[in-house]
């Protein structure tokens, strides 16, 4: 059965993250939804990928053994990459044809003939628009998320859902180190592992998962639902409390109802709260954000160039890839900051920052560009990875199109 993973023409509402990545690679629990995806549809599917124009290159450079954006199309399933799929659900699509699926009045996907694909694709795809064929539409109840807020708030469900597929596709082990846990027939560590002495494990509220590689310092408090993936490393004295840390982290001070991409360092004191942040980022020491405004009134967050109210009174900050703050930053509630972005203020900066911006004490300067790749290819270079063509190539040419 063929399979095509698609952007919407919505994917830009993930900005900063999606900026530099396909919307269904965002972390939202211990996968990606695009993991997620492969964990839900048979192992002998076929799988092709729809992205935005400027993200081909990447896509194909993440996903060597995927089809991107193929110029032949076949008859297929066609799911919106960042939804949280349940297999029932897929499994009545893929009983189908000719059909499309609805949830929370979006269309989610589709089963189509090869004709029908064709038409779609010819008319710029679902990247431009949906569907507009005269077919039989079915509603499902797989969760379509809009906003990066939106996959913060699904934390606890995702580790509920994902802790069943993670511990049958993945040989996690209850470990049998000396801790101090509670319930911890709901706690999973892989090995191996270094988690010092006078660590705290709490798993009464939800699923703790602690990959291999990671260690974690002494007179650290872990609390579930929390997901800390391979390699990274959590420093003494932290407080880690329903979040998800993807690969490679550097973590310390206090941390609460916040999903890291991977790669990127929050080492020293000071808290993050209900925040989004992507990869290659480092804040500075003591750098703090609000996560509630002081009249306890809804957080509204500019995305995409609008300005939108979020309907919830805890929203932290959302930071695109290769971002950082200088020692003492300060953020303010909803904050958004895109990629490549430095920030040294004395006060709060603004709530909106531009990609490509040095924000240095009410000033704007924007970033000159082949600085900045040279910057990008130091960092990467300390954790072993190059910053490679499709990367430069994407940054160059999102510099530009922020300038106009």
């Amino acid at each position: 059965m063929k399979y095509y993973i698609y952007e919407n023409k919505c994917a830009e509402d993930f900005e900063p993250l999606s900026l530099t990545r396909p919307a269904f690679d965002l972390r939202c629990g211990p996968f990606t939804f695009l993991e997620r995806l492969f964990k839900l549809i048979p192992d002998s599917a076929e799988v092709s990928l729809i992205v935005r124009e400027n993200l081909v290159n990447l896509a194909r450079e993440m996903y060597p053994d995927l089809e991107v954006n193929p110029g032949d199309i076949e008859q297929g399933i066609w799911l919106l990459g960042n939804v949280f799929w349940r297999e029932d659900d897929l499994k009545q699509i893929a009983n189908t044809s000719s059909e499309i699926f609805q949830s929370e009045d979006m269309q989610i996907g589709a089963n189509l003939s090869q004709q029908e694909g064709n038409d779609w694709m010819n008319k710029g795809g679902p990247v431009s628009a949906d569907l507009q064929l005269d077919l039989p539409t079915t509603k499902l109840d797989s969760l379509p998320v809009n906003y990066l807020w939106e996959i913060l708030q699904k934390i606890p469900w995702t580790m509920e859902e994902d802790t069943r597929h993670f511990l049958k596709r993945n040989e996690i082990i209850n470990s049998d180190q000396n801790l101090q846990v509670i319930n911890p027939s709901n706690i999973w560590i892989e090995e191996p592992n270094k988690i010092k002495p006078a660590v705290v494990i709490d798993a009464s509220k939800g699923s703790v998962i602690i990959e291999k590689n990671v260690e974690i310092g002494p007179f650290s408090y872990l609390k579930g639902p929390l997901f800390i993936g391979k390699g990274t490393i959590v420093y003494p004295h932290s407080q880690i409390k329903e979040s998800v840390l993807g690969p490679v982290c550097r973590v310390g001070g206090e941390v609460a109802g916040t999903i890291i991409q991977g790669w990127s360092n929050k080492a020293h004191d000071g808290y993050l709260g209900d925040a989004f942040l992507g990869e290659w980022i480092n804040l500075g020491a003591g750098t703090n954000n609000s996560n509630l405004k002081n009249n306890y009134t809804s957080v509204k967050v500019t995305v995409n160039g609008k300005i939108i109210d979020t309907g919830s009174l805890f929203i932290g900050s959302f930071i695109g890839d290769h971002s950082k703050t200088a020692i003492g930053t300060q953020l303010n509630t909803g904050t958004s900051i895109g990629i490549g972005c430095n920030i040294v203020s004395k006060g709060f900066p603004p709530r909106f920052i531009q990609p490509f911006t040095w924000f240095m004490n009410g000033k704007h300067v924007s970033t000159k560009i082949e600085t900045f790749i040279k910057t990008g290819e130091t960092v990467k270079s300390r954790r072993g990875l190059s910053f490679s063509a499709a990367e430069r190539e994407l940054c160059r040419s999102l510099f530009v199109q922020k300038q106009e």
